[in-house]
This record gives structure tokens, sequence and C-alpha cells, in this order.
């Protein structure tokens, strides 16, 4: 056995001069497996803030959930209580997630969460949702969410940040994927291939993004669908007053917006 380790050893010596290098793990769309090596950032949120947290014992409570397509992410919980300021109707909740016994749907007509039982809640999810919700508004969720977390549990939170999206906006091509394989030396099928898909879907893509810088001193009057700039470390602040440990301020799984883990000790 010494001798067959000793040789397995050896056998690096002669390769990977200067150290493996493929790929940069800091840059974002830097790949090992080029075209191949891309994974959503809804799926990549899926794999970080659901997947680990989700179980047969778990009680969930998701705010915002829309038509479902996070919530399905979740139904293997224990129960799983969804919050909307819209009817399951109008979002078309239950044609798309399908009938469950372990999912509620609530109508809220506030921010009270008066239909959750103190010390009941394992784990919280909120993405797209409260970016388009007031600062007071979070504020009284997370206020009247607190009795309602058991000790150990966790949130993630998306909320809008003006200052994060204007980085976004001002450094759009870092985040480009046709950038990054363009970059790449490429053989003849490959620069087919991106002459043929990857400069096409890049000039539409950009031709009908209406990315644009917001003003970080926007008002703050209700209009429908507008973005709150509620801001990461201002929701931050208001999470740690409340009692709650930030595991993480940014979790930077979302380019434009911060992705906020916390727990309750």
């Amino acid at each position: 056995m010494a001798t067959k380790l000793a040789t397995e050893l050896e056998s690096f010596q002669s390769i990977w001069k200067g150290g493996f290098f493929k790929a940069d793990p800091l840059e974002p769309l830097d790949s090992l497996y080029g075209l191949w090596g891309y994974t959503s950032m809804q799926h990549a949120t899926y794999l970080a803030c659901i997947k680990p947290y989700i179980n047969s014992t778990t009680r969930a409570v998701e705010i915002g959930p829309g038509r479902g397509a996070w919530t399905r992410a979740m139904v293997g919980a224990d129960e799983v209580i969804c919050l909307d300021a819209l009817s399951p109707e109008h979002n078309g909740f239950w044609e798309y997630v399908g009938r469950r016994e372990n999912v509620r749907y609530c109508k809220v007509e506030d921010f009270s969460c008066g239909m959750l039982t103190d010390d009941s809640v394992d784990y919280l999810f909120s993405f797209d949702a409260l970016c388009h919700v007031s600062f007071d508004g979070i504020s009284a969720y997370l206020t009247n969410l607190f009795p309602k977390f058991r000790s150990g549990a966790h949130g993630f939170i998306m909320v809008a940040d003006y200052a994060k999206y204007n980085s976004f906006v001002q450094n759009q091509s870092r985040f480009d994927v046709t950038r990054t394989l363009l970059a790449k030396r490429s053989g003849q099928l490959k620069r087919r291939l991106i002459d043929a898909y990857l400069l096409p879907l890049q000039t539409h893509a950009r031709n009908r993004a209406n990315w644009r810088l917001l003003d970080l001193s926007e008002d703050d009057v209700a209009r429908p669908g507008r973005w709150y700039n509620a801001g990461g470390a201002r929701t931050c602040e208001l999470l740690e007053r409340l009692g709650y440990e930030v595991v993480d301020p940014d979790m930077e799984l979302d380019y434009r917006s911060p992705v906020i883990h916390f727990r309750r000790h």
C-alpha cells in the first residue's frame, strides 16, 4: 500500500506546471466548463438559501409568493405559509403550485402577521417581493415576525438597494456572459456558435433592457409595482436593532439587489 501511494504522489510531479488553473472563482462568469458551466441566479439562490434549510420538520413562511415559483421549491417542508397582498386567484397560485395540505395561502390586509402563532416559524424566505414594500412596511413585517421565530430560525430576504443596482448598471459588462465567452480562445465550431447565437442574443438583450440609474433620493410615495430603496445596510441595521443576528449582509446571489441572511438566536 505504501508503495502504491508513493507512486500515486509521484505521478503528479510532471503535470500542471504553474498550478492547475482554468477559471477564477472570484469572477462571476468565469467557468471551468465553458458553455456548460453556468447556472441561473434563481437556481443558485435555491441551492444556497432554500435547499439546506427545508426538510420534513420545517415550518416555513414566504412573503410575496406571487404565482408560487419559490413556493414549489419549499413544498417538502412540514408546512409552508404564504403571505401576499394579492389573492391566490389573482396570482394563479393554486394552478401553478397545486393543492397541497401543507401549503397555506393568506391574503394579508396589514403587516401584523397575525395568522402566525408565536414561537412557530423555523424559516422565512422572500425574494423579489419586499423590494416593492416601503421601509416602513419591511420594518413592520420584521418587527411582528420576531416573536413568531423559534430560536435558531433562519431568514432570507431580498430588498432593493439603489446603490447596488446603480453599480450593476454602470458595470454591466462584468456580468455579461457573452463577454466572458468571447474573451476565451475558441475553435471554429465555438466561433460559429458565438456568431450565430450569442452575438444576436447579446444585441437583443441590450436593446430590450431598460437599465437606468436610480435616484438615491427618490420619494417614498406608493405607486404600483415600484421599488423602494430600503438599502441593504439600513435593513441589516434594522434587523440587529430588533434582536436578529445578521449572518450575511449580502449573499451576492443577485447582481442587482442584496439577499440578506439572518437568524434569531
